[in-house]
């Protein structure tokens, strides 16, 4: 088998970069005509005339297939045998690039099969350190300075996605005249995640500020469905229910940190907010979340006045 059958699995815009290169590498004239892709998992039929079609006036062709069920362990397997049965005779002329943003079923003989004699490429899904570096990187190709703290701010605030971090850092290269993105310009123009948002709500309702924190939250209701706010809101709940646990057991900080999978320092975050609720209040606030998602979704109340009504009653508002 030629290594001309790759596979690329993970992060969706680290997969659509792999591609790229992939196409760059192979010096493909005319793609419109030499380049197919299939944007959901095609029978094996189409997979094989696509790649035993011959180049036109070009040295490859590249067929790519977007979302490669069979990769998967839901996949057929009947299908994936087919498959590996065919990409070992395939033409030297032929490519093949099968992704998946699910993980792969490496047990299958396919994936053996191209991890030995092609190409797998796998992309974890980004955490804030690769996603700074993304930006640096990012900025640099654009023409403009930006350092590393800036470029962390810049993901505190935007979030850990690479599209959206692309699209920021073009929008404050523009902003800055192409010269240095400083901290002023990322919090000035950057957009801010529902992440952040509910970082920054459930700080002012931490410290008692009940009318910047209502401000907020009708800014958030105006560009964001209730659904992921109420469900971010609860994921904290939950960590400060288990630092909560964690706290009376007597357990360490630098423990309580490894088991709540975060940094030291959000891990300190986490544990000082806790130490403010009891056990049974953090309990109360979780199922007083699930009741108004229940009504959002049974269109018992109205959502806006339901949710400021719950977060007045968990938070107590009188907390600093």
């Amino acid at each position: 088998m030629n290594k001309n059958a790759y596979i690329f699995t993970g992060e969706k815009y680290m997969i659509k970069r792999g591609v790229e290169k992939l196409k760059a590498s192979l010096g493909i004239e005319y793609p419109e005509m030499n380049i197919t892709e299939f944007k959901t998992m095609p029978k094996t039929l189409d997979i094989i005339e696509a790649c035993d079609c011959v180049p036109f006036l070009s040295p490859k062709r590249l067929v790519i297939i977007s979302e490669c069920g069979v990769l998967t362990s839901k996949g057929s397997a009947e299908e994936a045998k087919k498959i590996l049965s065919y990409i070992k005779r395939m033409p030297e002329t032929a490519v093949l690039a099968m992704c998946s943003e699910e993980s792969p079923d490496k047990r299958k003989a396919l994936f053996k099969e191209i991890q030995e004699n092609g190409g797998v490429y796998e992309f974890p899904a980004p955490n804030a350190a690769a996603c700074a570096g993304f930006v640096t990187e990012r900025a640099k190709e654009l023409g403009v300075k930006i350092s590393l703290k800036t470029a962390s701010e810049l993901v505190s605030i935007a979030g850990c996605d690479y599209f959206t971090l692309e699209n920021e850092t073009a929008k404050l290269a523009a902003y800055c005249g192409y010269g240095e993105i400083t901290s002023g310009d990322v919090r000035t123009c950057a957009a801010k995640s529902l992440e952040y948002n509910v970082f920054e709500l459930h700080g002012l309702l931490m410290r008692g500020e009940a009318e910047r924190a209502r401000r907020l939250l009708e800014e958030i209701l105006r560009m964001e469905r209730p659904e992921g706010l109420i469900g971010l809101i609860a994921r904290k709940f939950r960590d400060m229910l288990k630092a909560r646990s964690m706290i009376d057991s007597g357990y360490p900080p630098s423990k309580i940190a490894a088991l709540l999978g975060v940094s030291g320092y959000a891990a300190d975050m986490i544990t000082k907010d806790a130490k403010k609720f009891s056990s049974g209040e953090l309990i109360g606030a979780l199922k007083t979340l699930a009741d108004v998602d229940y009504s959002m979704k049974s269109g018992e109340k109205d959502v806006d006045f339901a949710l400021s009504e719950a977060l007045i009653l968990i938070y107590g508002l009188r907390r600093n």
